[in-house]
């Protein structure tokens, strides 16, 4: 499909196999329902990093709004970042169930 996850019209749709080997993405019905998962593992961490930055280069207080302004741009890279998450999100839960063969086009096709 397509390679901009910004483009708003087709960033969640894929490939309903894999261009090279055939492979089926959608394994089971459901099967994505797991993404949800890693997205909100990704999320948390993206979180946690920009918290861990913030603190160290500007800092917290209780005397100003560093705080908020932390919160509001953090939701705000979230928001940008989510196409880019959900894709990667998708990519990991795939690796989870189907391995990768580095030399696929060298292995018997009964192998696939």
């Amino acid at each position: 499909m397509g390679h901009n996850p910004y483009n708003l019209k087709t960033y969640m749709q894929m490939n309903a196999h894999c261009p090279v080997c055939g492979q089926r993405f959608e394994i089971e019905p459901g099967f994505w329902y797991g993404t949800g998962f890693v997205s909100y593992a990704l999320s948390v961490a993206v979180c946690v990093a920009t918290f861990i930055a913030w603190k160290v280069l500007i800092g917290f207080s209780l005397d100003d709004n560093r705080l908020f302004w932390w919160m509001g741009l953090n939701g705000l890279l979230l928001v940008v970042i989510q196409p880019v998450l959900m894709r990667l999100s998708r990519t990991i839960w795939l690796n989870f169930f189907v391995h990768y063969k580095t030399r696929y086009a060298s292995c018997p096709k009964d192998n696939h």
